[in-house]
């Protein structure tokens, strides 16, 4: 799962009347993009959404993503103690149906990737560290052979973990696999990879390409089958857009998540085009089993962070607002609603959904860029 600070934007209603409560709907296929909503006046936070308490974290403190296998097994993960020029100590917090427990870990680092195969297969990634828990200890399994580089995202599951990073020094990206007690690299291509989901036997990444250098920034995506090859796939042209996360249902049931211009994400070497720094807006692109093809969003947000899915009609995708929100979108196979979720922006904010409930567990951090900054737990039931 991908981390990425993305610029604010404005959350509101769409014809509306003064002092509505409900979410906004956008009537929109899956594959057809229409023009951007027109914006006429903000929308108060969601009802549906409710803080949770977490353990008590030392600020500066700030969860960054967050992962549920079940209503009783959930895990965020983050940091506590840190300050404006380093990053704090990481700790991981598991829900066990009651009440969230935390563990530290004696170790700094900025934590970009975080996933759970299992209570005995938890994987956090950051700059060029990546952690192994297996439910009994903490281990630092090394990559050699690569040189300076950047993890920028994990997928663990089924005793198989995919990690992707970056050179940002030479614009390339790389992906190894984990087997048993070693890496094995898989692929390394030109452009950035942002966040990869390995599901179903399949391998999606996603991020960015790069035409004549940083000034052609484009989304993209690349696709690894049974066989292990990577390849990059076709999508729409996009000026200056770039995706940040991935999910995948099925193998006809991708969903990315991304932005258009803006400002430089942390796993993105160069700052992105098509916008100028704080008019970014959001990018939704979906694979059904033949083509990606971008999707039409509600307008007036700016980038969107995160995406999880239950299915092809249940859809989630959270971002920040130039508004000092934080706004959640749904689709439920016909149309997107809008909701805003709390009242700031949320640092990294994360989502996911609880498998087998129509829950959603979301995580972040209020006044995050602040030496008070707090950890926020958000949940949708």
């Amino acid at each position: 799962m991908k981390i990425a600070r993305l610029a604010a934007s404005v959350v509101v209603c769409l014809g509306a009347t003064a002092g509505c409560s409900g979410p906004e709907t956008v009537r929109s296929a899956p594959t057809i993009v229409t023009p951007s909503v027109t914006i006429q006046q903000v929308q108060p936070r969601s009802q549906r959404w409710k803080d949770v308490a977490g353990p008590r974290l030392r600020a500066r403190a700030e969860l960054v993503d967050v992962v549920a296998e079940g209503p009783r097994q959930a895990w965020a993960v983050g940091f506590e103690d840190g300050a404006e020029d380093r990053e704090g100590t990481v700790v991981v917090e598991r829900w066990d149906g009651t009440a969230w427990k935390k563990t530290t870990l004696d170790r700094e680092l900025y934590v970009s990737g975080f996933d759970v195969g299992g209570p005995g297969d938890i994987w956090i990634v950051g700059d060029g560290v990546a952690i192994h828990g297996d439910g009994r200890r903490w281990s630092y399994p090394r990559l050699s052979g690569l040189g300076e580089h950047r993890f920028t995202d994990v997928s663990a599951g089924r005793g198989r973990a995919v990690l992707v990073g970056t050179d940002p020094a030479r614009q390339t990206s790389f992906a190894v696999e984990w087997i048993g007690r070693k890496f094995v690299r898989r692929a390394t291509v030109q452009g950035q990879f942002g966040a990869v989901t390995a599901r179903h036997g399949q391998v999606w990444v996603v991020g960015a390409g790069l035409r004549d250098g940083c000034s052609g920034v484009r989304p993209a995506v690349w696709h690894a089958g049974p066989d292990g090859t990577y390849a990059e796939m076709p999508l729409p042209d996009v000026p200056g857009g770039y995706l940040g996360q991935v999910w995948a249902t099925s193998p006809d049931d991708v969903w990315a998540v991304g932005g258009i211009g803006g400002e430089t994400t942390p796993w993105f070497a160069c700052r992105t085009g098509g916008a100028a720094p704080g008019r970014a807006e959001a990018l939704v692109m979906h694979w059904d089993g033949s083509s990606w093809q971008r999707v039409a969003v509600p307008g007036g947000d700016g980038p969107l962070v995160s995406v999880t899915a239950s299915g092809p009609g249940d859809v989630w995708a959270v971002g920040s607002g130039s508004g000092d929100t934080t706004v959640a979108l749904h689709f439920d196979g016909r149309a997107w609603t809008r909701e805003r979720i709390y009242d700031y922006p949320l640092g990294r904010v994360a989502v996911t959904a609880v498998p087998g409930t129509p829950e959603l567990w979301a995580v972040g951090a209020a006044n995050h860029e602040a030496d008070y900054g707090r950890d926020v737990i958000l949940r949708r039931r």
